[in-house]
């Protein structure tokens, strides 16, 4: 399909999925904690709808990824922010880049076609077959793949390597999380890039995949966390990391809730004596 057409047809798919009711009771209910106090019921289900669309679309330009070329790459899809990586990869230690599940993330991938090292830290989907797809479409674009599952030998090799090791942080980490607060509610939160910067002393740099207007993407690439005292212990450490980069992405969820993915019960793991 052209471009414009796959993107329109994979939100008319999200509006449907939307009006089936899949997880829409999960998505509401999300929207409702966080801006029932500022926004009104229909704000909010048109935040919900069009959280939908934005997957919708999201998917379909991902399984386009075969046809991106450098020049459509070039019009489509901007980065801010870039001499952050420059400066992370002039220091020699790699970066670890973390986002989330917002606007299309896995444009991320397009940083390697403009020629940056970068090694993708991927969760492994239950269908190997579509597990092997989704790897692929990364790969075409130039970037590595090392599973989630036995990464860490994987990912600090790509760091001694002064690769851009990236990540998404920002589902439910169940009891093993760090909780800290997110959209004023706590939540469990993986530790794994917190732990990263912390022991290999790379920069961890918040990133986002932000939607503009039908056809444009914007890649922000954000300061580095400020690292914690020297004296702080790893738990604290850890801790800081997990918060600095969680805080950032507030910022852009507030700004552009219609593109964050709100179908996660990102709030499931409650803190120990804590309400469901």
């Amino acid at each position: 399909l052209p471009q414009g057409a796959a993107r329109e047809l994979g939100a008319g798919l999200g509006s449907l999925a939307y009006s089936l009711g899949i997880r829409r009771d999960v998505s509401l209910g999300h929207l409702e904690r966080i801006f029932g106090d500022e926004k009104t019921g229909q704000e909010l289900e048109r935040i919900a709808r069009e959280s939908y669309r934005n997957f919708g679309r999201m998917t379909f330009e991902y399984g386009r990824f075969p046809r991106l070329t450098d020049e459509l790459i070039d019009r489509t899809v901007s980065v801010t922010g870039a001499r952050h990586l420059d400066d992370a990869l002039r220091s020699g230690s790699g970066a670890i880049l973390v986002a989330g599940h917002f606007g299309n993330w896995e444009l991320a991938a397009t940083l390697a076609a403009r020629g940056y090292p970068v090694t993708f830290l991927v969760g492994e989907q239950h269908n190997r077959l579509v597990d092997g797809v989704m790897n692929r479409l990364r790969e075409g674009l130039g970037v590595e793949t090392v599973p989630l599952t036995g990464s860490l030998l994987g990912v600090f090799r790509a760091l001694r390597g002064n690769r851009i090791v990236a990540m998404l942080s920002d589902q439910d980490a169940g009891k093993s999380g760090v909780f800290v607060d997110f959209l004023g509610k706590k939540a469990s939160t993986p530790y794994g890039p917190g732990s990263l910067a912390l022991k290999t002393g790379a920069p961890l740099l918040p990133g986002r995949a932000v939607r503009h207007g039908r056809g444009h993407h914007e890649l922000v690439i954000c300061p580095p966390v400020e690292p914690p005292p020297e004296e702080a212990g790893e738990e604290v450490a850890v801790r800081h990391y997990t918060r600095g980069y969680t805080s950032v992405f507030e910022g852009f969820i507030r700004r552009y809730p219609e593109q964050y993915f709100w179908m996660h019960r990102r709030w499931k793991t409650r803190p120990e004596g804590a309400a469901r």
